[in-house]
């Protein structure tokens, strides 16, 4: 790859550190690892959280049998473990250890019945791990990513993220700062309270990524939300927003009890009147009176232990097995330290938790050195502490505390067409924004036939403001304005409106407006529902909130979308790389694919674009995932149809593509009376672990399309040209001007910086373009990778600048987005696909997994409606 094409040169520093030097030993040995908790009543049982299954491991290798485990081996966590020599295991190839978790010894000298577990290792059959296949791959000797490659990086990580992940603190018990294997956080790294009895921890994310030349440590800050070290009774009154420990006097019953036991179950506690640590099991009310072995636990507790409780009244925590029960009172236990809160934040608590994740590029960049070479710790250590790491010290490897350089080129920015381009100026963006003032959409629809339905508490002054706003010379006042009831009534209310909209004006509705008060999922549901799917006419929805206070840049940005939905063009980006497109006939398609949870159709709020497919919650197996494909039909590509397809949960390949390709590919060349010449086909979210296997089974059922619907349709030109790009956002790399005046206002870089060198991968083709202006904290580039190119072959520049000029292209913005707006759309329409199903279905039958129910993808399927055959040519997405 070179930096040397359209734009202009810029150094700039990313969070990639070398690693100076691969180990040194020259082989691994890789064992599997079992690992259950001895029962004496029954079997044993396994233990599946990873961080416990670490500190087993660690206690083995160091109080157990230390001798053996030296130099100390690696353990994945799960169940796979590497060591740079061949152990001497007693049964020649595998041995089962005993661990006592426990430094007391019992007093009788026995044996302990508890707090034993049993490790068993087992060596693999195969070839010791070895690095010289990384060698050749990134001295660019090998081409391919091997399965061999891929486990010398594999090795690496571990060995570079273990130290951190086991580190030594005066804080933890074991020793351990809490992680989620990528990444570990630290109190020192940052902390914030976000109340409801969670708190912010800052940490660090870590990813080994090979090179041209080198193998990188990619580092970035990470946020985590933690369960915040109080008594218990503290934390359930913050959780329930009360002060007096009376209020925790709950009835089982009661809506305040569910959502305590949902918020508290799995949390680990430790006790006040005796050591231990506890898992909550469940929630029991009036704890104090709980009665067992002709007892309470109000009596137990002052009679054994000398305890008096102060609020025998109030709930109380329920641990051990369920045939062995144990009832706690919550004046009596305390959540313990360093405990990950994994489930969704609530929505009171993002905007705090953007605030605190979001770092301005130059504080990011410091944060991320001072983990490597700062002493920022409690043991006055940096937080990452590579020079000490006997890990790395026992594998010979060494890590450069320096960010490295890397050269890339900000592109030229595309021009903004608006009105007539043959008449008007274009628009010049700066920053990554433009200004719309003056301007006239580029195809403005006509709006004559319309209503508004308000299910808000809005005045009719407000509502006549909004509406004038509007109007123009294309936008007439609207035929019906009627009043809604709720949820229910929606689609009665709909049809109302309908009926005498169509009465006045003797046509259907061409669009509805409906105000909504500020939380309205239920609302919004219906609407989008009935529009879509059963009435066949766009609708725009607008909160109340919003419209109280709505400024000319609202109406402005609301005036966009109705166009777009309508199917007019608002402006039209333009390039010398789109120019050479539109020579003949092209499609551009952008595809996503989605999981469908009741989050999905949250409304107004939009997920992180790409072409993926999405999948359920973890838990969530009988939900179906959902695949939008969108595609243009004009000569400018900004014009674009939508289609979506339902599969099976949790399924990474599109299932149906090569149905959605063909028919995308016939009604191309229905509308434009020619097939395409050129496919350039943009697909979001695919692993690097993917390319490989998905991406190929992607692109051939792209080719087995068109030769489908070539030898269907009788086609005799040629077939089209093939370029299949793959956009990720899910990584962490990132770049840093060297200084504030060589950044944007945000202190990033500059929109349509592209680097091409330096931090890719070499197995593939592909770039980082920032194509966005910064707003708040550090921007994040989107990574292009490029699987088959029959279009540009080498010419990278040309498909460079095209994928700048299609984040220009978002219809409902003046401004670049962070992914060709294809991308976006495709993402736009996957989550809107819960809209599509029968209503009947409730989704009831898809919530908490279970293993006795199989999924049903033909009543998905039979229950889901493609959108209404009157919104064709019409983005009613927007």
């Amino acid at each position: 790859m070179s930096s040397r094409g359209k734009g202009v040169p810029q150094q700039v520093l990313t969070n990639s550190f070398v690693i100076s030097k691969l180990p040194t030993r020259t082989q691994y040995f890789q064992y599997e690892v079992e690992l259950h908790i001895v029962a004496i009543s029954r079997g044993g049982r396994d233990v599946k959280n990873p961080r416990r299954r670490i500190e087993v491991f660690e206690r083995l290798q160091n109080h157990t049998d230390p001798r053996l485990f030296t130099p100390r081996c690696i353990f994945d966590g799960a169940v796979i473990m590497y060591s740079s020599r061949e152990l001497p295991l007693s049964g020649r190839d595998s041995q089962t250890f005993e661990v006592n978790m426990s430094d007391k010894p019992r007093r009788d000298g026995s044996a302990p019945t508890r707090g034993i577990l049993q490790v068993s290792l087992k060596k693999v059959a195969a070839e010791p791990i070895d690095f010289n296949g990384l060698q050749a791959f990134i001295d660019g000797k090998q081409t391919k990513q091997t399965p061999q490659v891929l486990t010398a990086i594999n090795v690496l990580q571990l060995i570079i993220r273990q130290g951190p992940n086991l580190r030594v603190t005066l804080l933890s018990i074991f020793g351990k700062y809490p992680n989620n294997t990528r990444a570990f956080f630290t109190k020192d790294a940052g902390i914030q309270t976000l109340g409801g009895g969670l708190e912010l921890w800052r940490g660090y994310f870590q990813s080994v990524r090979p090179t041209i030349g080198k193998v990188l440590v990619n580092i970035d800050v990470s946020t985590a939300v933690m369960f915040k070290q109080d008594s218990f009774q503290n934390a359930a009154l913050a959780v329930l927003k009360q002060r007096d420990a009376r209020a925790l006097d709950l009835r089982a019953e009661s809506p305040q009890f569910r959502q305590l036991k949902s918020f508290f179950k799995g949390v680990s506690v430790t006790l006040v009147h005796r050591p231990g640590l506890k898992k909550i099991r469940g929630l029991v009310p009036n704890a104090g009176n709980f009665e067992f072995e002709n007892t309470t636990v109000k009596e137990y507790f002052e009679k054994t232990w000398g305890r008096r409780l102060s609020y025998p009244n109030i709930i109380g925590i329920q641990v051990g097995s369920k045939d062995r029960d144990e009832v706690i009172p919550a004046e009596m236990c305390n959540i313990a330290p360093d405990q990950r809160y994994t489930r969704k934040l609530p929505p009171e608590f993002s905007p705090s938790m953007v605030k605190f994740s979001s770092k301005n590029p130059q504080d990011r960049l410091a944060l991320i050195s001072a983990g490597i070479n700062n002493s920022i710790t409690a043991d006055q250590r940096s937080a990452l502490d590579y020079q000490n790491s006997p890990f790395l010290q026992d594998a010979g490897i060494t890590v450069s505390p320096d960010p490295i350089l890397v050269t890339g080129r900000v592109l030229p920015t595309p021009r903004i067409h608006y009105g007539n381009p043959a008449s008007s100026r274009p628009v010049q963006p700066r920053n990554g924004s433009w200004n719309v003032i003056d301007q006239t959409f580029h195809e403005p629809k006509s709006l004559s036939s319309w209503g508004i339905i308000n299910y808000s508490r809005v005045s009719d002054q407000t509502i006549n403001r909004l509406i004038n706003t509007l109007l123009n010379a294309y936008v007439s006042p609207p035929a019906a304005c009627q009043s809604g009831s709720g949820a229910s009534s929606v689609v009665n209310d709909m049809r109302s409106l309908k009926h005498s909209v169509h009465g006045k004006t003797g046509r259907d509705p061409e669009m509805v407006l409906a105000i909504l008060p500020t939380s309205s999922t239920d609302i919004y549901h219906a609407i989008k529902s009935f529009g879509d799917v059963i009435a066949g006419f766009p609708t725009q929805c607008v909160r109340e909130n919003k419209i109280e206070r709505a400024n000319d840049q609202y109406c402005a940005n609301l005036g966009m979308k109705i166009n777009a939905k309508l199917g007019g063009v608002n402006s039209l980006p333009k390039s010398g790389a789109l120019e050479k497109l539109t020579s003949a006939p092209f499609m551009v398609i952008g595809m996503y694919r989605l999981c469908l949870t009741l989050e999905t159709h949250r409304w107004l709020v939009h997920p992180a674009p790409g072409a993926d497919v999405g999948h359920p919650a973890p838990g969530m197996v009988n939900q179906p995932s959902v695949a939008s494909l969108v595609y243009s039909f004009d000569r400018n590509a900004v014009r674009y149809e939508a289609m979506m397809s339902v599969q099976h949960p949790r399924q990474e390949k599109i299932d149906e593509l090569r149905k959605l390709v063909y028919r995308a590919i016939g009604e191309f060349g229905d509308r434009n009376r020619a097939a395409p010449e050129r496919i350039i086909f943009f697909r979001d979210g695919l692993s690097e672990g993917e390319y490989a296997v998905t991406g190929k089974e992607e692109i051939e059922d792209i080719t087995k399309a068109i030769d489908d619907i070539w030898r269907d349709k009788n086609v005799r030109s040629e077939k089209p040209e093939l370029t299949f790009i793959v956009v990720g956002k899910r990584h962490h790399v990132r770049f840093f001007p060297r200084n504030r005046n060589e950044g944007d206002r945000s202190g990033n870089c500059p929109p349509g910086f592209v680097a091409d060198q330096g931090v890719g991968n070499p197995a593939v083709r592909d770039f980082y373009l920032q194509s966005h202006g910064g707003l708040l904290g550090t921007s994040r580039p989107s990574h292009y990778i490029t699987l088959r190119d029959d279009i540009y072959k080498h010419n990278v520049d040309d498909l460079q600048e095209l994928a700048f000029t299609l984040c220009h292209a978002y219809a409902r913005a003046t401004r670049s987005v962070s992914i060709p707006a294809p991308v976006y759309y495709a993402d736009i329409v996957c989550a809107r696909g819960a809209f599509h199903f029968n209503p009947a279905m409730g989704f009831d039958a898809a919530t908490i997994s279970s293993n006795d129910d199989a999924f049903d993808l033909e009543r998905w399927r039979k229950n889901f409606k493609d959108k209404h055959v009157n919104l064709s040519r019409k983005m009613n997405f927007m």
